[in-house]
């Protein structure tokens, strides 16, 4: 079984244990369309967090959960990610030895128009405003650009944000 990580879950413990490489999923991009109201922000000061929109393509990384952990990741992975924001699916994704399907979590076409950090300035104050029970937003964009990193993969727009954000 394959999981599709595009964000946080890159780095998550739940997949320590997992092979990760290199994918691609065709079809949606990675954008901040969510907010944390706990992880990482609050109620007062929601932190906005990637989720995957349609349109365009986004590198992220394929975990292969060996067949002895698989029950255990996805009631774990199905807890924190299994929100009224998102949806779990199956996608396929290009590895290099070819397409695979993974499961991955997708945002619910009805909460695309819930948040919009066009305003990059705004985006960057939310981020740094932001402080939940796993850490700020700074520390969540940090989180994501280290686990792209790790398994060399960048994406110019998280980038930018963490070069606003952490001058």
């Amino acid at each position: 079984m394959l999981i599709f990580g595009y964000g946080s879950l890159m780095g998550d413990n739940a997949l320590r244990d997992c092979r990760g490489q290199r994918a691609l999923l065709r079809g949606y991009h990675r954008s901040f369309n969510h907010v944390s109201n706990l992880r990482w922000g609050t109620s007062e000061h929601p932190c906005p967090i990637f989720g995957l929109s349609p349109g365009g393509e986004c590198w992220g990384v394929a975990f292969e959960v060996p067949p002895q952990s698989q029950r255990a990741v996805m009631r774990r992975l199905e807890r924190r990610e299994g929100t009224d924001e998102r949806r779990q699916t199956r996608v396929k994704v290009e590895l290099p030895e070819g397409p695979e399907e993974a499961w991955t979590w997708i945002t619910r076409p009805e909460r695309l128009d819930g948040y919009s950090w066009e305003d990059r300035a705004l985006l960057a104050w939310a981020l740094q405003s932001a402080h939940g029970i796993v850490g700020t937003g700074a520390e969540y964009v940090r989180t994501v650009v280290h686990a792209l990193e790790l398994h060399g993969l960048s994406d110019p727009e998280v980038q930018a944000v963490w070069e606003r954000i952490s001058a």
